[in-house]
Protein backbone atom coordinates (compact mmCIF):
# COMPACT_ATOMS: atom_id res chain seq x y z
CA UNK A 1 0.00 0.00 0.00
CA UNK A 2 1.22 3.51 -0.73
CA UNK A 3 2.60 4.80 2.57
CA UNK A 4 0.80 8.12 2.09
CA UNK A 5 -2.58 6.57 1.33
CA UNK A 6 -5.08 6.57 4.18
CA UNK A 7 -7.10 3.32 4.38
CA UNK A 8 -10.02 4.89 6.28
CA UNK A 9 -11.89 6.29 3.25
CA UNK A 10 -11.69 2.90 1.48
CA UNK A 11 -13.14 1.16 4.53
CA UNK A 12 -15.95 3.69 4.92
CA UNK A 13 -16.76 3.48 1.20
CA UNK A 14 -16.83 -0.34 1.29
CA UNK A 15 -19.19 -0.44 4.28
CA UNK A 16 -21.40 2.27 2.78
CA UNK A 17 -21.59 0.30 -0.46
CA UNK A 18 -22.54 -2.86 1.44
CA UNK A 19 -25.36 -0.92 3.11
CA UNK A 20 -26.33 1.03 0.00
CA UNK A 21 -25.87 4.22 2.01
CA UNK A 22 -23.93 7.45 1.75
CA UNK A 23 -20.53 7.25 3.49
CA UNK A 24 -21.28 10.33 5.59
CA UNK A 25 -24.54 8.75 6.79
CA UNK A 26 -22.77 5.91 8.64
CA UNK A 27 -23.19 6.13 12.41
CA UNK A 28 -21.15 5.91 14.47
CA UNK A 29 -18.28 7.32 12.45
CA UNK A 30 -15.49 4.81 11.92
CA UNK A 31 -13.12 6.98 13.97
CA UNK A 32 -15.28 6.23 17.03
CA UNK A 33 -14.82 2.49 16.50
CA UNK A 34 -11.13 2.14 15.60
CA UNK A 35 -8.04 4.24 16.14
CA UNK A 36 -7.54 5.60 12.62
CA UNK A 37 -3.89 6.54 13.20
CA UNK A 38 -3.04 3.09 14.54
CA UNK A 39 -4.84 1.40 11.65
CA UNK A 40 -3.02 3.54 9.12
CA UNK A 41 0.30 2.73 10.78
CA UNK A 42 -0.40 -1.01 10.86
CA UNK A 43 -1.38 -1.37 7.23
CA UNK A 44 0.73 1.42 5.78
CA UNK A 45 4.13 1.08 7.35
CA UNK A 46 4.49 -2.65 7.83
CA UNK A 47 6.82 -4.56 5.54
CA UNK A 48 5.47 -8.02 6.36
CA UNK A 49 2.13 -9.64 5.69
CA UNK A 50 -0.40 -7.94 7.94
CA UNK A 51 -4.15 -8.16 8.05
CA UNK A 52 -6.24 -6.16 10.49
CA UNK A 53 -9.78 -7.32 11.30
CA UNK A 54 -12.51 -5.61 13.27
CA UNK A 55 -16.29 -5.30 13.38
CA UNK A 56 -18.05 -2.16 12.21
CA UNK A 57 -21.83 -1.76 11.96
CA UNK A 58 -22.25 -5.53 12.17
CA UNK A 59 -19.81 -6.22 9.33
CA UNK A 60 -16.54 -8.08 9.63
CA UNK A 61 -14.00 -5.76 8.04
CA UNK A 62 -10.52 -6.85 6.99
CA UNK A 63 -7.77 -4.73 5.47
CA UNK A 64 -4.34 -5.97 4.52
CA UNK A 65 -0.95 -4.35 4.06
CA UNK A 66 -1.73 -3.79 0.36
CA UNK A 67 -4.85 -1.78 1.20
CA UNK A 68 -7.34 -4.41 0.09
CA UNK A 69 -10.59 -4.08 2.02
CA UNK A 70 -13.05 -6.91 2.52
CA UNK A 71 -16.46 -6.43 4.11
CA UNK A 72 -18.57 -9.46 5.05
Amino acid sequence: MDEHENPIPRIVDAVAEAEDAAPLALEPPLAEVVDADALETLVGETASDVEVRFTYRGYDVAIDDRGRVQVD
